[in-house]
């Protein structure tokens, strides 16, 4: 029996074996002691290791069948509360955050690299034979590697997913350590599936994987690092959908469970999807309060592609809000970032937005070369929907040059892509309209804007840049 605070002995009592009988009344004391809402005793358990939001899960009685109300009583939770539930599920999420991980027999980074020199048809055949490839450390590290391709390869980072998903799924409960870690294995292949089938541009696909992926987590430790992991994927998802308002809500629960866990550059990820949810809707002064909430927490050296993404959407912000010099010196300062990627794609979007950029600020012919280098430069990357926004920026540098024969000659080109893509009839009539009053700057440029507006809440084609705007998840 403790005096004055429960020791670090009765701590660990509590957390590895409470249901233990020989222990029941003093880990009952302990308990009480906890909720009762000593600061001193939640810092010791900080201090073991147990963080905040794992100390909350184990702590935090069930309040269900309590009401109080004028002439009745309550029973204090001390009173009333099953110690025995607590117990035993505190008894068995530690179990499953302190068991092992089994080692493996063969090298996991052998295997990924001798997988990665197979046809897909062998990959499969191989992975799903089970053996060595029934593995949790290749499972995690499959998904790593459909991850790292991200921005490469869209069917072979799908192809990845799948075979994550496939050893993880020949794994039984003793390889992993518990069926509750396994559960969470499988979460996050199913997850990594979910976000690789979206980048695809199956959607409908992603929402069952994520679905799937998210009743796996559900009979998991409860790790709130694998929620709000699966949280950021599911946003992705519905930015991708235009499901805006849903899109801000997931970002705001991840993005609370990562500042519990004092996950600053995380949470800064969750905030730079929220902003792109923002500027997608319409809210675009919101869009920048949030990312310039994001920005000082960007680890560069971690993550600079998530470092880009807020750059780039904050840019796009400034062209939005009709505020070109403050757009062209976050440019400025971003150039050095686009180079370093060196990706193809990256580079014909920052060449697009530098075209925007010039235009607003009326260097008419600079903006001119910049838009004609990234409709060039989609086109022969045979990305069509990207080509045909991009030319309608050109026609709107035309349309302020004055040259009435080239805005129709641009907009022409856009008519066949935008007809192939199934846009509604009013998006066909607009741009016939645009034709007719190529010599009307005003009226011109108010279509124009008006075309992108509408056209940008276009679903959406699959494309591997689209990560720049979309807030894909690191």
């Amino acid at each position: 029996m403790f005096e004055g605070h429960p020791s670090t002995e009765d701590f660990q009592e509590l957390l590895r074996g409470a249901s233990r009988p020989v222990r029941r009344k003093s880990n009952a004391q302990v308990m009480r002691h906890l909720l009762s809402g000593c600061a001193v005793c939640r810092d010791h358990l900080g201090a073991m290791g147990w963080n905040q939001v794992g100390s909350t899960f184990l702590l935090q009685p069930k309040a269900d069948g309590f009401q109080s109300g004028e002439g009745t009583s309550t029973p204090s939770v001390a009173e009333t509360y099953d110690y025995g539930q607590a117990f035993a599920a505190a008894e068995r999420a530690v179990s499953a955050f302190l068991t092992p991980e089994q080692p493996g027999k063969v090298s996991v980074p052998l295997l990924v690299a001798e997988l990665a020199e197979l046809p897909a048809g062998e990959q499969i055949r191989r992975v799903a034979a089970g053996g060595p490839y029934a593995s949790p450390a290749l499972a995690r590290a499959l998904v790593e590697r459909s991850h790292a391709i991200r921005y490469s390869s869209a069917s072979d980072m799908l192809q990845f997913a799948e075979l994550a998903k496939l050893a993880a799924e020949g794994c039984s409960a003793a390889d992993e350590g518990s069926e509750l870690k396994l559960e969470d294995l499988l979460a996050r292949v199913w997850g990594q599936h979910g976000t690789a089938l979206r980048v695809g541009g199956q959607p409908r696909a992603a929402e069952e994987a994520l679905a799937t992926a998210q009743e796996h987590r559900r009979l998991g430790t409860g790790d709130p690092s694998l929620r709000a992991w699966l949280l950021e994927r599911v946003t992705a998802l519905a930015i991708f959908q235009s499901r805006f308002k849903e899109a801000v809500e997931t970002c705001e629960e991840g993005g609370q469970i990562y500042q519990e866990l004092g996950e600053s550059h995380l949470f800064a990820s969750t905030l730079t999807q929220k902003a792109i949810a923002l500027l997608y809707s319409g809210e675009t002064e919101a869009a920048v309060r949030v990312l310039n909430q994001a920005l000082p927490l960007i680890d560069h050296e971690e993550d600079p592609h998530l470092l880009l993404a807020a750059c780039h959407n904050l840019i796009r912000c400034y062209i939005d809000l009709d505020r070109p010099d403050q757009a062209m010196t976050l440019y400025g300062e971003t150039r050095e970032l686009y180079q370093e990627f060196g990706d193809p794609l990256i580079l014909l979007r920052a060449a697009w937005q530098e075209g925007q950029i010039l235009r607003d600020l009326g260097h008419l012919r600079a903006a001119e070369n910049a838009l004609l280098r990234a409709r060039k430069g989609y086109t022969e990357k045979g990305l069509a929907y990207e080509m045909a926004l991009v030319s309608l920026d050109l026609a709107s540098v035309y349309v302020k040059l004055g040259l009435v024969a080239e805005v129709k000659r641009t907009v022409m080109t856009t008519v066949p892509i935008f007809h192939a893509l199934r846009v509604k009839l009013e998006i066909l009539a607009a741009l016939l309209q645009l034709q007719q009053v190529a010599d009307q700057e005003q009226q011109a440029l108010d279509l124009i804007r008006n075309l992108n507006s509408r056209i940008s809440a276009l679903p959406k084609k699959p494309s591997v840049e689209r990560s720049l705007s979309e807030g894909q998840p690191a």
